[in-house]
């Protein structure tokens, strides 16, 4: 987290407690709720906080939300529980905009102003249920209207303020510096006017049009500022017994507990208004820019087309666009061919040749006709004069172009030199052999590849099984007691040896997984057995280990066509992987699900580790390929294991995916066929 986003984060705590303060100082006598505390900027400092540091921001929360109300004038045991209730709010809020920390408030679209109503609705009911319960329990007020007067408050302050913590973009406004000074001071201005005169409440609607000029024309967050300057002033004026809604016919008659909501209930409404009304402005300077992005490149596209004639004409034939490309090609420039018919590219030659193959009238607009009604995007090959006199082969598409309204308005032509074409084609066949051969001679070079890493594989398991062999009798002190620095020396040799002896067996397993000539050992196999094989090899590495290690088989067999070692190696290399990968004090389960309604078996391991980013994914199970995560974290492995995993699966007919979520875990899934191919 850098310097500003710190500051930011401990600037908005410091609001939010100066705010929550003056708010239960400033409430009027039998109220209690604290008037409109701005639950909402205690939403938004989690919303602008890491997750790492989330459990010190909501401890923030409670301590200065409780102090606040301590402050305020209400009992220790009341504040604590509002410290509590603006806490459990807050986080919720966070929870639902955010999706748990997988996303940002951006308010870009429906779906994130929607989120945002949630969120802030749903955190608003639960903090008002925490207040009633605290009501109750301390008989401090009557709590059905504690919980009433809370909710409408607190929804109305997460609206107003929540926003202000949307995801920062790239778009900028539409007015200018003297607009904008104009802007801020109607807003200003306006506001305070309407809300000093009483018992006028009309009058509080006339700073509606000044939100909606500054969403209309401002950046969102100047929209959002605004709408929040608004709230300052409108709830520091009713306090202050100004206003519409300070001495309206309803406030006399209202509960002290619910004299502002007239003023909450307004404030939701501009809400309501000026969020939407931004975004949709947004959206729609987002999709003008797009729009207008999109004419450049095609503009960029034609003008840099250069081996490509691009030619449009309008709806009698007569051109209006020639792009460079065309003027390479045919030597004309574009005022040498405007408002002249494209005839003048044919001879009478080439279009009784083009009529007679279309089965047309001989006349060229027929021809051009007959060629635009082929289908989309179907190439013809028409003999071009240049300006020169010379003649080229062109390969042409024909386009007709439909306006908006569906008018036929003209017919756009591309069009590329083939007159070279023979040629061309003819070397790209000898190109194409030559390739053909270069595979053959990489195919035997990786079949030798594979013989030698199976034969060096095989040449060095004997000598290192050799060293280990002796290691240990020298171990044993069979050559006489071996001093501790010898032992520790020796104790390093024999784990890197046992670790090469791994490297060459994944070597080797997977040369043999890849060998088309290697014989299958097909045979019925229960995979609840080999399930607990492998249980037997796995669990005595975790007994030094604080990992919880959880086997779920059906109680009955599960069987499959296929080699019984090679899926008791698979089990293990996804167990281990995931043992690996866990930290203590974390979980991992191995599942067996039997086949369902005509399909196969199910295998998942899935753990509690250290995830895999969404870029590894793809590369998961490639050869030697480590994430970058395992490197920092030096995490022994030769990166063979999933790729030895997958192999046999895929012999076995089946299909591995992996899910995870970064710092949250990770799935395997094995996904055998309903019946194992015979191999």
């Amino acid at each position: 987290m850098d310097g500003t986003a710190a500051t930011r984060l401990l600037l908005t705590l410091a609001l939010m407690f100066v705010f929550g303060v003056t708010s239960v100082a400033t409430a009027a006598a039998g109220v209690h709720v604290g008037a409109m505390w701005p639950v909402g900027l205690a939403s938004g400092a989690l919303l602008i906080s890491p997750r790492s540091l989330a459990p010190y921001v909501v401890t923030a929360i409670a301590l200065l939300g409780a102090t606040s109300f301590a402050l305020g004038g209400y009992p220790i045991g009341v504040a604590c529980g509002y410290g509590v209730g603006v806490t459990v709010e807050s986080l919720l809020v966070q929870q639902v905009i955010t999706a748990g920390w997988t996303r940002r408030l951006s308010l870009r679209d429906n779906s994130d102003f929607a989120r945002m109503v949630i969120g802030c609705v749903s955190g608003a009911l639960a903090g008002a249920l925490v207040f009633m319960v605290v009501s109750a329990l301390a008989s401090f007020g009557t709590p059905w209207r504690v919980g009433f007067a809370t909710l409408i408050t607190h929804i109305a302050s997460e609206l107003v303020l929540v926003g202000l913590f949307k995801e920062p973009t790239h778009s900028t406004g539409q007015y200018g510096r003297a607009e904008q000074v104009a802007a801020w001071l109607n807003t200003l201005v306006v506001t305070t006017l309407v809300f000093l005169p009483k018992e006028m409440p009309g009058l509080a609607f006339l700073v509606v049009p000044g939100l909606g000029w500054v969403a209309l024309r401002a950046r969102m967050r100047e929209a959002m500022l605004q709408l929040v300057v608004v709230a300052v002033i409108a709830s520091t004026l009713t306090n202050a017994d100004f206003g519409p809604f300070a001495d309206t016919f309803l406030a006399r008659n209202l509960h002290p507990e619910f004299v502002q909501l007239p003023l909450e209930a307004f404030l939701i409404a501009c809400a309501m208004v000026t969020i939407p009304f931004s975004m949709a402005v947004g959206a729609q300077r987002r999709s003008a820019a797009e729009v207008l992005r999109e004419r450049a490149r095609s503009e960029r596209l034609v003008q840099s087309a250069r081996g490509i004639a691009i030619i449009g004409t309008d709806r009698d034939g007569r051109i209006n666009l020639f792009s460079p490309g065309a003027q390479l090609i045919l030597g004309y420039t574009p005022d040498e061919v405007f408002g002249r018919s494209t005839q003048i590219f044919h001879t009478d030659e080439e279009v009784a040749r083009q009529a007679a193959e279309l089965g047309c009238e001989t006349s060229y607009l027929a021809v051009v006709a007959a060629t635009a009604a082929l289908p989309a995007g179907s190439p013809r090959e028409w003999e071009f004069v240049r300006k020169d006199g010379i003649t080229r082969m062109l390969s042409l598409i024909l386009s007709p172009i439909i306006d908006e309204d569906g008018v036929f308005t003209g017919y756009v032509a591309t069009a590329d030199d083939v007159t070279d074409r023979l040629e061309t084609q003819a070397a790209l066949e000898g190109a194409l052999h030559t390739e053909r051969e270069a595979v053959r001679r990489l195919t035997e070079v990786d079949q030798v590849k594979d013989r030698f890493v199976s034969s060096v594989s095989h040449e060095l398991r004997t000598p290192i099984t050799n060293i280990v062999g002796y290691l240990e009798l020298m171990t044993e002190g069979v050559y006489g007691a071996p001093t501790a620095a010898q032992t520790e020396a020796m104790s390093r040799i024999e784990m890197n040896s046992r670790r090469l002896l791994t490297l060459i067996d994944d070597l080797l397993t997977l040369s043999r997984m890849e060998s088309l000539d290697q014989p299958r050992e097909v045979a019925p196999v229960d995979l609840v057995g080999v399930i607990r094989r492998a249980e037997e090899i796995v669990r005595p590495g975790l007994r030094r280990r604080d990992l919880e290690l959880c086997i779920d088989v059906p109680p009955g067999p599960v069987i499959v066509s296929g080699d019984a070692g090679q899926l008791e190696r698979l089990v293990i290399n996804l167990a281990t992987n995931a043992v690996k990968f866990t930290l203590d004090g974390g979980r991992v389960d191995v599942r067996l699900t039997p086949p369902v309604n005509g399909t196969g078996p199910v295998l998942e391991v899935q753990d509690t580790g250290i995830g895999i980013p969404e870029e590894d994914l793809e590369m998961l199970f490639s050869r030697f390929f480590r994430a970058a995560q395992a490197r920092e974290a030096a995490v022994p492995g030769s990166g063979l294991g999933l790729s030895i995993a997958k192999s046999i699966v895929e012999v076995h007919g089946g299909q591995i995916s992996a899910a995870s979520v970064y710092g949250s875990g990770s799935t395997f899934r094995v996904e055998f066929a309903p019946e194992a191919p015979q191999r």
